[in-house]
């Protein structure tokens, strides 16, 4: 205790040892209450920067708990309408995911990834964009592209991409309009995009496939012939169970990040800074996980309902 406190354990010994050998005479004088102060202080130093170290770690975890479970809460509690606008998110989220990781609003299309973004895309959608986008190829993306950025005009409420397959109906009525119109509101007003020369081509290749993806999967469940209910059961069991299932890995993450940054320390990081950016990423990260499974398990579902009852009621 002497030397993890700085305390002079040398002298302390001798001293003790010249005044008496008996435990039970106590010790007095002014050098001693003096020394053993100095060490109560830095113990009460020491361990509250522990428990102020600990409080600060956690408030990183506790923003990012109640983030995670007041969207649990809104998915579980919220009315049909505001789970079908939790899905519809998470399909433009992904897409404008897969358009950013291939597409720099700061470069002409041509030095675009379109083969893998049209890979990717597909990827997601599975047997539900295979028939009508496997046959298309990076060059046909590309000149549909070029035609868009050639014309004066878009017609927003029925946009497609030139010589590329249209969305299906899956848009009708006011409130299925109404939201198509708010995506792409939300797409033209997002700040954290890069304002490129192309940023206009960008978003509307992100307007394009979100409701390429979103009217086929709204197409694919009426086609289920399942009624809302079921539907809606089915909706909400997966955003919670895919939530809930990243949420734990994220957890476990969290720890061992918390156990092992300490080391940082060594090569004069701070910790607190270090576990702040790291859980920030890693939670980012977990988040865009939830999403691109949450919409890959809705459309293997929908795509064949019976092969996949197991799966989410087992």
């Amino acid at each position: 205790m002497f030397q993890k406190f700085n305390f002079d354990t040398e002298w302390a010994v001798k001293l003790i040892s010249k005044i008496t050998n008996d435990e039970d005479i106590p010790i007095e004088g002014d050098a001693i209450v003096k020394q053993l102060l100095a060490l109560q202080i830095n113990a009460e130093k020491y361990f509250f920067n522990i428990r102020k170290s600990l409080v600060e770690f956690d408030e990183v975890l506790e923003v990012q708990r109640k983030h995670v479970y007041d969207l649990r809460q809104l998915i579980l509690t919220g009315d049909d309408e505001s789970c079908s606008q939790h899905i519809f998110q998470y399909m433009q989220a992904v897409v404008d995911e897969i358009v950013f990781g291939n597409a720099d609003p700061l470069k002409h299309p041509r030095y675009w990834s379109l083969s893998k973004l049209l890979k990717e895309f597909i990827n997601i959608g599975g047997k539900l964009l295979d028939d009508s986008f496997a046959m298309i190829s990076e060059e046909d993306l590309f000149q549909s592209l070029k035609q868009l950025r050639e014309s004066n005009s878009v017609d927003v409420d029925n946009f497609h991409l030139p010589n590329l397959p249209k969305p299906p109906d899956g848009f009708r009525g006011i409130r299925r309009k109404n939201s198509s119109l708010k995506r792409w509101l939300a797409i033209c007003s997002d700040d954290s995009t890069k304002n490129g020369r192309y940023r206009p081509t960008t978003n509307l290749l992100r307007k394009y496939l979100g409701d390429i993806l979103i009217a086929s999967y709204l197409n694919i469940v009426q086609e289920s012939g399942y009624d809302d209910a079921y539907i809606k059961e089915i909706e909400r069991a997966v955003l919670v169970k895919t939530l809930d299932c990243f949420w734990r890995d994220h957890l476990v993450n969290m720890n061992r990040l918390s156990s092992a940054v300490n080391v940082r320390s060594f090569g004069h990081r701070n910790p607190l800074e270090e576990y702040k950016i790291d859980g920030c990423r890693f939670f980012i990260s977990m988040l865009s996980a939830t999403r691109r499974l949450t919409v890959e398990s809705l459309l293997q579902y929908w795509s064949s309902p019976m092969e996949s009852q197991e799966l989410f009621f087992s």
